[in-house]
C-alpha cells in the first residue's frame, strides 16, 4: 500500500479560479490576510507557523490584461504563471494562485506539480453571474484594470467550472459573490482546515514519486507512447467519419480513452501531447506508467 504523508508537514497549494471580473483577486487577498493571520498566531503549532505564504497573481507578474486577448501572448502569460508558481511551491511554502485558471488541463497540471511534491492543493470557486462580472467590469475607472469587451466575453465563453467529483478540483470550496467578508471567513477556515491543518492526505505512488534518475531511453519511450495514442485517436476518427465520442480501449493499458462527441484536430491532439511531454520529462515515471497517465491526462482535459 502506498505510503501517506499528513499534509502538516508539508507545503500547500490553493487554486483561485473564476470568470473574469468576478472578484478572484479580492477574495484572494482577504484569504491571504486570513491564512498570515492563522500562521502569525501563538496558538498554531509551530511547524504550521515555519511556513511562508506567497500570493502569486497576474498583477504581481505585472502580466497587462492585454495579454489575454491573443493567442500567442495568453499562452506567454499562462507559462509566466505556471513557472513562478512551480518556483514557489514547496513543502516550506503555501501558494495562492490567484489567476483566471479556467482551463481544467491548466489546473490538472497544477495539480500534479503539487502531488508530485506530496503537496495537498484545493481549487476555491468564485462564482458571480455573468451579467454582475460584466457590470463590474465596466464599473472600473482605471482602464488598465478593465477587460476589454470582446476580451471578457471570449474567457468567459471559454471558462470550464471546477467539478468536485474530479481529484483535480476537490477539495472545492466555492464563494458566492453575495457573500460578505466576514461570511467568506467560513469558507476560509474550511480551506485552512482541509489543506493546511492536515484534513488532506497525499498518497505516494508510481505516478508522484520521483525517480533518482531517468531510465536511459526514457524520453524515447515517452515520445513514443505519446505520439502511438495520439494516432490512435486520430486512426478512430477516420474510421468512424469522425464526431463519434464515448470510449476507445488502448492496447497494454488498463484504461480506456473517452473521446469527446466531436472531431479533435491535430494541433489539439499535439498540444495535449506536448504539455503531457513538458510535465513528465523532467519529472520520469515509470516507462511502464506511461502509456496509462497520457490516457488519464488526455481523458482530464474533455472530462467535465
Amino acid at each position: 500500500m502506498p505510503a501517506q504523508y499528513h499534509t502538516n508537514s508539508r507545503g500547500k497549494l490553493i487554486i483561485i479560479t473564476g470568470y473574469p471580473s468576478s472578484g478572484k483577486t479580492t477574495r484572494a487577498t482577504q484569504l491571504h490576510t486570513y491564512l498570515q493571520a492563522k500562521l502569525d498566531s501563538p496558538s498554531t503549532p509551530p511547524r504550521q507557523r515555519n511556513l511562508k505564504l506567497h500570493l502569486i497573481s497576474p498583477h504581481t507578474l505585472l502580466i497587462p490584461r492585454t495579454s489575454y486577448s491573443i493567442a500567442a501572448s495568453e499562452k506567454t502569460a499562462r507559462a509566466t504563471e505556471y513557472s513562478a508558481v512551480k518556483r514557489a511551491l514547496s513543502r516550506d511554502d503555501v501558494v495562492i494562485a490567484d489567476g483566471l485558471n479556467y482551463i481544467k488541463g491548466y489546473r490538472y497540471q497544477l495539480f500534479c506539480e503539487a502531488k508530485a511534491l506530496l503537496t495537498p492543493s484545493c481549487v476555491v470557486h468564485v462564482a458571480a453571474p455573468v451579467e454582475k462580472c460584466r457590470e463590474w467590469n465596466a464599473a472600473r475607472v482605471e482602464v488598465a484594470e478593465r477587460w476589454d469587451g470582446e476580451t471578457l466575453e471570449n474567457l468567459m465563453f471559454r471558462y470550464e467550472e471546477p467539478n468536485g467529483m474530479t481529484r483535480w478540483d476537490s477539495p472545492l470550496f466555492t464563494v458566492p459573490w453575495v457573500d460578505s467578508e466576514g461570511e467568506c471567513v467560513v469558507v476560509w477556515e474550511g480551506v485552512w482546515e482541509a489543506v493546511c491543518a492536515g484534513g488532506v492526505k497525499v498518497k505516494a505512488n508510481q505516478a508522484t514519486v520521483l525517480k533518482p534518475a531517468a531510465e536511459s531511453d526514457y524520453l524515447y519511450e515517452l515520445d513514443k507512447t505519446t505520439q502511438e495514442v495520439v494516432s490512435l485517436v486520430m486512426e478512430h476518427q477516420r474510421n468512424s467519419g469522425g464526431g463519434v465520442g464515448g470510449e476507445l480501449p488502448v492496447s497494454e493499458c488498463g484504461k480506456v480513452l473517452e473521446l469527446p462527441g466531436r472531431d479533435l484536430t491535430v494541433p489539439q491532439l499535439q498540444r495535449i501531447r506536448r504539455q503531457f511531454i513538458a510535465l513528465n520529462r523532467q519529472n520520469p515515471v515509470g516507462k511502464q506508467r506511461i502509456r496509462e497517465l497520457f490516457v488519464e491526462y488526455f481523458n482530464g482535459n474533455f472530462r467535465d
